[in-house]
């Protein structure tokens, strides 16, 4: 009777740590969903919307970005969901990469969208062919 009782602490120990494991894989897998933007035509596809290039009326690039009152996903490596920026009075649509400067802000005639790639590089070649789509679509 003790040896299964054992037994039985050492399986439910084994579970534990399988689950352990696999909610801490969904974590990571979670932290590194945000996709790089792809271009399409006059369409910019920024995770799981697509914006129109006519709608858009301001593209900003941000050295500098601080998140206050929202909600959404906060993860080590990235902040996704809807925050205040920068002290603005209005919530913005949130899709960044923590730690990776610059980031861009663009302004629609519907919201306000923040984000980045994860390179600064990519995030400064992405600001640049935005700016080039918007002065050529006009």
């Amino acid at each position: 009777m003790i040896k299964i009782r054992k037994y039985g602490y050492i399986f439910m120990m084994f579970i534990f740590i399988i689950i352990g494991f696999s909610i801490n894989f969904l974590f990571k897998q979670m932290d590194s969903a945000l996709k790089p933007i792809e271009f399409k035509d006059k369409e910019i596809k920024i995770t799981h919307k697509t914006y129109n290039v006519d709608n858009i009326i301001e593209v900003e690039r941000l050295d500098e970005v601080r998140l206050t009152g929202g909600s959404g996903s906060n993860t080590p490596n990235t902040n996704n969901g809807v925050y205040k920026v920068n002290g603005d009075k209005f919530e913005s649509e949130v899709y960044i990469h923590k730690n990776v400067s610059p980031f861009i802000r663009i302004k629609t005639k519907d919201s306000v969208i923040v984000f980045n790639e994860n390179k600064a590089d990519e995030t400064v070649n992405t600001y640049n062919r935005l700016v080039y789509l918007i002065k050529n679509s006009n």
